[in-house]
């Protein structure tokens, strides 16, 4: 939540600038396996029901030292020692029972723009992946919604290595390659 903070204060200060046309909507997704693509998927539609069209949806989650740009997800829940927030373990789960457990589900986003975050072909297997998998599901079957992917940004503050605003300008470069036209 630091660094979506952060991101929209930078973006505060970009959309003055000349060329920098991307608009932010933002929300915060609860930790729970249940709740959390339907939070983001209420909020999808919510403004594509106003008529706003959406050109990406851009998650982000925290992880450990390094920024990660996942790139896919698979059909399994399985962290056996943590709980998410509605207290659900989910151990060797399949996300969805219509495929294996090691099915593959890619995201699409543009990571070019985004040249200075390594990318990740394994988002785990917490929520991130949970989520990560739903979007892929959900999303990637047309093209209402072009791009959608997934950030591990570093820890912040007390034990991390990055300040939120650092790791702000990171993810906000990314965007200004993507307004700039370099997708």
């Amino acid at each position: 939540m630091l660094v979506l903070e952060e991101i929209k204060t930078l973006w505060a200060e970009l959309v003055t600038q000349n060329g920098f046309n991307l608009v932010f909507h933002t929300s915060v997704l609860p930790v729970e396996y249940k709740n959390c693509f339907p939070a983001l998927d209420r909020k999808v539609s919510e403004l594509l029901n106003s008529g706003i069209k959406l050109e990406g949806i851009l998650a982000l989650g925290e992880g450990a030292e390094d920024f990660k740009l996942e790139t896919q997800a698979y059909n399994i829940d399985d962290v056996p020692e943590l709980s998410d927030n509605a207290g659900e373990i989910r151990n060797g789960k399949r996300i969805f029972s219509d495929f294996p457990e090691n099915k593959i589900f890619p995201l699409r986003f543009p990571v070019e723009a985004f040249s200075r975050i390594r990318t990740s072909t394994h988002a785990g297997f917490f929520i991130c992946n949970h989520l990560c998998a739903e979007m892929s599901m959900n999303y990637g079957k047309d093209q209402k919604i072009p791009y959608f992917g997934f950030i591990h940004v570093p820890k912040v503050g007390s034990g991390g290595m990055f300040t939120s605003d650092v790791c702000a300008a990171v993810i906000m470069n990314g965007f200004k390659a993507l307004s700039s036209g370099s997708k």
